[in-house]
C-alpha cells in the first residue's frame, strides 16, 4: 500500500512539473511573437509584414504630406490590413507604405518638378517631355553663327508630389528655366554668338 501511494505521489508531481514546463515554454514561446499586418493600400499589395507603430508612423506622415499638398484634412486612407504572429520582426517598407498612402489620395500625384540652381520653378506632368522641347527651343533660337546653345544654370528635374491638376504646362515653364538660367549660344571658335 505505501508502494502504491508513493508511486501514485511521484507520478503526480512528474505531471506537475511536465505540465508547469510547457506552460513555461508556451508562456516563452507567445512573448516572442510579434503581431505583424500584411497591407494593401488600394487594392495593391505591399510586400513584407509591418508592425502596428510601422502603421501609425505612415498614417502619420502621409496624412501631414496629404494636408499641406491639398491644404485640407486628409481623408481616410483605402488601407487593408490582416493580422499575422511572427517570431521575427516587420520587415515591410516603410517608405513605400508611406508613399502608397499618399498617393492614394486623389487630390495628390507624382509629378516631376523642375529646379534650376537649386530653386524650384514648378512641376511638369513628364520631365523627360520637358528636357525634349527644351531642347527643341533652344536649336530653334540658334542665331546662324552658333553651333551650340545650352542654358546658363544647373537644370534639375525629378519626381515630387504635387497637387493634382497644378502642374504647369510646357511652354511656361521653358521660358521660366530660360528667364532663371538664360541660354548661351557659341560659335565653332569657342565665343559667345
Amino acid at each position: 500500500m505505501v508502494k502504491k501511494t508513493f508511486a501514485k505521489e511521484a507520478l503526480g508531481l512528474n505531471v506537475k512539473k511536465v505540465c508547469l514546463l510547457l506552460v513555461s515554454l508556451l508562456t516563452l514561446f507567445a512573448v516572442h511573437l510579434h503581431p505583424l499586418y500584411r497591407l494593401q493600400v488600394g487594392g495593391a499589395a505591399l510586400p513584407g509584414l509591418y508592425s502596428p507603430e510601422e502603421i501609425l508612423k505612415a498614417r502619420d506622415i502621409a496624412a501631414a504630406t496629404t494636408e499641406e499638398l491639398t491644404g485640407s484634412e486628409a481623408a481616410a486612407f483605402p488601407l487593408q490590413s490582416s493580422l499575422r504572429l511572427s517570431l521575427r520582426p516587420g520587415a515591410g517598407d516603410l517608405a513605400a507604405l508611406t508613399d502608397a498612402l499618399i498617393l492614394s489620395s486623389p487630390d495628390v500625384v507624382l509629378a516631376d518638378g523642375v529646379f534650376v540652381n537649386g530653386t524650384r520653378l514648378g512641376t511638369v506632368e513628364d520631365g523627360r517631355t520637358l528636357r525634349e522641347l527644351l531642347r527643341q527651343d533652344i536649336i530653334n533660337q540658334m542665331p546662324n553663327a552658333a553651333v551650340f546653345g545650352n542654358i546658363s544654370g544647373q537644370l534639375e528635374i525629378r519626381p515630387v508630389y504635387s497637387r493634382a491638376g497644378k502642374e504647369t504646362n510646357y511652354a511656361d515653364m521653358i521660358l521660366l528655366i530660360s528667364g532663371m538660367a538664360p541660354v548661351i549660344y557659341v560659335d565653332s571658335e569657342g565665343r559667345l554668338a
